[in-house]
């Protein structure tokens, strides 16, 4: 590292504000803290616009708070989601929020707990620079001063039902996000308090006999979510002409077959969209529609037009079992398995656009087919009998997830699959393969990181040598039965482990932090108990955390192979 250092130094620092730029603080943190003085005075001074605490580590939390200063967090998330319980309240012990008055510019709170969210909202107007503001919260209370901080926001995302009966003008708001579904009445509203909007992200729920009244408005940007509501042409005609400036406009609706029309859309467009640039849109036909081979061709031939194939580049498929008309690769499926085949009836020759677009595999024979993109591979009975080479990129799967079958995973084949896959991190098994109890060798695979289990385990030996094979695990989910499972299995894998579920009937296990702190000989951590699991995130004393943070030196956890990529890539 003495090497990268004397490189490093050597750099100015707008350079190395560059090379922050691309990574992560994480990464920054592991790849450059400690380097040498000067690297660490050029971190002191950066400011960090990607801080996020969404499922991270403990010990990466900890270690962001322990050197970051509040007055470098420019974008924030903080999340008391699944994976991190009790963030904020930890978070809020770790820092004064009167130092965030002046620094932070971007606010995104997940499912925060309703004494985090009230201690932050009665600060957030004092956030003078504050100008994107996310809440994924929709048991937020009606608080005034709300009101006044949105009047100076320019972006906003919301999930609270509250939002739509506390309107105020809002001149500044130039993109907006609704989670929460919304009248038509609700949606003018919304247009006539925020006259400069150019981004609206919207589920739009309408009346048959409500009509929009005449708005102007300069969206650029629309996104409509209708799939609750029954549209027609002459409906949607009168709607986007109220928005003369879009170039991004993307539907999905309940339709009936006029709206299908790539002749009567062409005609519109020029017309009254002619600034248009993307058009997506998804129609779900009603039942009583009849989709016949000519209705199909007609439909095909409207959206076959050169303004369509040649000078937009907008294409369709129609999945007539579905009854569906949609725009690809769009909203083509993400997910398939063996018998994957392409929508028959589109407007477009090469059909490699549909297997490109999948990301979840499940395969349990061979396919002539290649998908190039898949992320999420689901194996079905025994994995030798496929050549996964020649369907899909392995260097693409990240999550490998083992499906029960008759057939026994052997290690070997698990050891097999998992080199042949650079970037994978996460498995699952339905149980922990029997062939863990023949495990002998002295072979550790370091590279996975997550693993969840999703049947009750036979014996702590498999979990043993779970631990064994796989010592860098970060994150585990398993099912138990009793409480002393909990402390066995903290006890093999207390070393490394920071993000834990454990599966079970909640009504029968009794614990509290003692008896966690009791197991892990410190009090890093944090939990929650609901219906059906136990959630821990736990952290390392401080002895651990110099030795973790050692270690990520000398094993290179942090890819300075990595960081030239993605310099480049750019």
């Amino acid at each position: 590292m003495s090497n990268c250092s004397y490189l490093f130094d050597s750099f100015p620092v707008e350079i190395m504000h560059m090379i922050f730029d691309y990574l992560s603080i994480c990464d920054i943190l592991h790849g450059f803290f400690n380097l040498s003085s000067y690297i660490d005075s050029i971190i002191f001074n950066y400011n960090f616009t990607k801080i996020n605490f969404r499922s991270i580590l403990k010990y990466d939390f900890d270690l962001i708070c322990e050197n970051i200063n509040p007055k470098q967090m420019i974008s924030l998330i903080l999340s008391d989601g699944i994976d991190t319980p009790n963030q904020s309240d930890l978070f809020l012990s770790l820092f004064k929020i009167e130092e965030f008055y002046l620094s932070l510019h971007c606010l995104v709170l997940e499912d925060i707990n309703d004494e985090s969210m009230e201690i932050i909202v009665n600060h957030l107007n004092q956030f003078h620079n504050l100008s994107s503001l996310t809440i994924i919260n929709n048991n937020l209370s009606p608080l005034s001063i709300l009101k006044s901080l949105f009047c100076r926001l320019i972006r906003l995302n919301i999930s609270c039902e509250w939002f739509f009966h506390n309107l105020t003008l809002m001149k500044e708001l130039k993109h907006l996000k609704l989670f929460n579904q919304c009248t038509l009445n609700q949606f003018e509203n919304i247009i006539h308090h925020t006259p400069n909007l150019i981004s609206l992200n919207i589920c739009l729920e309408r009346d048959h006999i409500e009509k929009i009244q005449i708005i102007n408005c300069n969206l650029t940007r629309l996104v409509l979510n209708m799939s609750s509501s029954q549209m027609n042409m002459n409906y949607m005609k009168d709607f986007l002409s109220c928005f003369p400036c879009l170039i991004y406009f993307e539907i999905e609706c309940r339709s009936d077959l006029d709206l299908c029309d790539g002749y009567g859309w062409e005609r519109f467009l020029l017309e009254k969209l002619f600034y248009l640039k993307i058009f997506y849109f998804k129609f779900q036909l009603r039942s009583t529609v009849i989709l016949n081979t000519i209705a199909i061709q007609n439909i095909l031939q409207s959206y076959s037009t050169s303004y369509w194939l040649n000078e937009k580049q907008w294409f369709i498929a129609i999945e007539w079992n579905q009854r569906l008309i949609y725009s690809i690769p769009r909203f083509s499926c993400e997910s398939a398995d063996s018998t994957f085949r392409p929508p028959f009836h589109c407007t477009i020759s090469d059909n490699s656009i549909f297997y490109n677009h999948i990301n979840a595999l499940a395969l349990w024979e061979e396919t002539r087919n290649r998908f190039v993109n898949v992320k999420e591979l689901w194996l079905i009975d025994d994995p030798l009998r496929i050549n996964l080479e020649n369907i899909i990129d392995l260097n693409q799967i990240q999550r490998l997830i083992f499906v029960s079958s008759k057939s026994e995973l052997s290690i070997e084949t698990l050891i097999n699959l998992i080199n042949k896959m650079r970037n994978l991190n996460f498995i699952q098994f339905n149980n922990i393969p029997l062939s863990f109890y023949e495990y002998k060798q002295n072979i550790q695979i370091q590279q996975i990181h997550s693993i969840e289990i999703l049947k009750e385990f036979k014996s702590f030996s498999l979990i043993e040598t779970l631990n064994k094979i796989f010592p860098q695990l970060q994150r585990l989910q398993i099912k138990i039965q009793t409480y002393e499972d909990i402390e066995k299995i903290l006890k093999i894998f207390s070393k490394s482990l920071s993000i834990v579920r454990f599966y079970c009937d909640t009504s029968n296990i009794l614990i509290n932090k003692k008896f966690i702190q009791n197991i892990l000989n410190h009090s890093n951590f944090t939990f929650a108990i609901d219906n059906n699991s136990i959630r821990l995130w736990i952290g390392l004393n401080k002895v651990s955390n110099q030795l973790y943070l050692k270690e990520k030196k000398t094993t290179g956890c942090f890819s300075w192979s990595y960081l030239r990529k993605s310099i480049l890539k750019r």
